[in-house]
């Protein structure tokens, strides 16, 4: 099915969940939801600005186990959480990111990819800086960092936009 093509400019990031598809669009700065079963736009939340609920370029986003939506706002150099209804609910990191444009959580920490400087920032749950590490790959840094996935022994594999040869890399925090 197809969806949002009479709604969305330039969609970035999705999440979906059992009941909804979240998006985020860059142009429209904003967060929609859509029904899954029939891909009818449920709400839209979001206004370009940097107040509570506003959005600049959100990038990624994900949602968690309680259906809380985490939107990587790239332009505020933050995460905002919404519920699942899309209230606004908090700020995450609006003092410690320079261009955020990833997002994940696990049941003890947030994982954000910040573009500029090319790091990895886990905090946690409640927004406390549990550590920060440039990204590398094996030859060195990532270049231009855009998405990242996290398997379920911790290891990051990060896409590099700017190595079409060699576009992943896989990144293990123990090492």
């Amino acid at each position: 099915k197809r969806f949002g093509q009479d709604i969305l400019k330039k969609p970035w990031g999705i999440a979906v969940t059992a009941d909804n598809v979240f998006v985020t669009d860059c142009d429209l700065h904003a967060l929609l939801q859509f029904r899954k079963n029939d891909c009818k736009l449920v709400k839209r939340t979001g206004t370009e600005g940097a107040g509570e609920g506003q959005l600049d370029v959100p990038r990624g986003l994900c949602s968690d186990y309680n259906g809380d939506v985490y939107v990587a706002d790239c332009r505020n150099h933050r995460v905002s959480v919404f519920s699942k209804q899309l209230q606004f609910k908090k700020c995450l990191a609006s003092q410690q990111l320079n261009s955020p444009v990833d997002v994940k959580v696990t049941p003890d920490s947030v994982v954000i990819l910040d573009r500029s400087p090319n790091c990895i920032h886990f905090f946690s749950r409640s927004g406390d800086l549990l550590g920060s590490c440039v990204t590398q790959g094996e030859d060195g840094t990532v270049y231009d960092p855009l998405f990242f996935c996290l398997d379920v022994a911790g290891n990051i594999l990060i896409a590099d936009t700017s190595r079409c040869e060699d576009p992943f890399s896989l990144w293990t925090p123990h090492s």
